[in-house]
């Protein structure tokens, strides 16, 4: 019996959907892109005949007005994630919103009440975790195969870079916040990911703002408590001067160690340390964890299964974010509610 074809509308056309989004739903066998929609219905109208895509909307009212759409893919600024997703699963459609999931943890919140309410899908675009090597060390830490786990430390630091003026990111009430927004979300669900979502007790944090006039962070670092007794440390910047960008996770267990990008696996074994890193192909990481993740939410749909980094994740994350921001503010710990 053949599967029914699912219907998916992708809403904001900028760079993410265009190069990952709808090239990932073309690939996918049994999906049809139903529409798209963005403000610039020019662009729309483009994108939409280089992707074979019928039907375009210039507002959402419109687009989700398409009776036979299953699903939507929620790829613009952060401000527009909440109202957007909230629109979308109130209109009965299953929703993967690229991250951060919102603004706060307030936004999130609404969010997951939403879905619930709507009995519908809600999935959190954390693509890190679909990487090849992430999803092999994340069997290796559920083997427990570097013992107990007493530190973890990950971060992304990114070379200088200008924003433009108009540049959504740089304005603080529409993206949250800065890097620690940008960047440190998704790294900070990655490691609590692996970690397997211990709770987070409290953390110290600090930020910084190289240019007095920006309106947000483009550095911050964070130490964390969690349950269990493990110590996790985060570190973001878009403005360190290295020679290329640097996304990194890293492990530290009773028997071992595990480090990401590039991936090194090293376990204890009769008195020496031993590389135990398997042979691996991670040339395609970031391409394929967008493909990844984009046929898992579809499998998801499909098998009425809770998709992983689900809207509860994303909010628990974002719980976590905003005791970052009000550490750097206050100067102390913060404990997380």
């Amino acid at each position: 019996m053949a599967r029914k074809t699912l219907r998916i509308g992708v809403i904001g056309i900028g760079g993410v959907a265009q190069v990952n989004h709808l090239p990932a739903l073309k690939r996918l066998p049994d999906v049809e892109i139903a529409a798209l929609c963005d403000t610039d219905r020019d662009k729309a109208r483009r994108v939409a005949q280089k992707f074979g895509v019928d039907r375009v909307a210039g507002n959402l009212d419109e687009f989700l007005s398409i009776e036979e759409m299953d699903a939507v893919h929620v790829c613009t600024p952060n401000y527009l994630h909440a109202p957007m997703s909230i629109a979308a699963l109130q209109a009965g459609k299953h929703v993967l919103c690229e991250k951060p999931l919102a603004r706060n943890s307030a936004e999130t919140e609404a969010m997951v009440k939403a879905a619930k309410e709507a009995d519908r899908s809600l999935m959190c675009a954390f693509n890190q975790r679909f990487r090849a090597d992430a999803q092999f060390l994340k069997r290796c830490m559920e083997k427990k195969e570097l013992g107990n786990v007493f530190y973890a430390k990950t971060g992304w630091l990114r070379r200088p870079s200008t924003w433009g003026a108009e540049n959504w990111m740089s304005n603080k009430k529409r993206s949250g916040g800065g890097v620690l927004m940008d960047l440190g979300v998704p790294m900070l669900d990655l490691a609590l990911w692996l970690l397997g979502q211990p709770k987070v007790l409290g953390v110290n944090a600090v930020s910084h703002i190289t240019d007095e006039e920006a309106a947000v962070e483009d550095l911050g670092a964070a130490f964390l408590r969690l349950e269990g007794g493990i110590s996790l440390t985060l570190e973001v910047s878009w403005t360190i001067l290295l020679e290329k960008d640097f996304p990194y996770c890293n492990l530290w267990g009773s028997s071992g160690a595990a480090l990401l990008n590039p991936l090194r696996l090293h376990r204890g074994m009769h008195g020496n340390l031993v590389n135990v890193t398997p042979t691996m192909d991670t040339g395609r990481n970031v391409k394929e964890s967008y493909e990844n993740e984009i046929a898992h939410f579809v499998d998801s749909i499909r098998r009425g299964a809770p998709p992983s980094s689900s809207g509860e994740e994303a909010h628990g994350v974002m719980k976590v974010m905003d005791a970052i921001y009000k550490s750097a503010a206050q100067k102390k710990e913060v404990k997380v509610a």
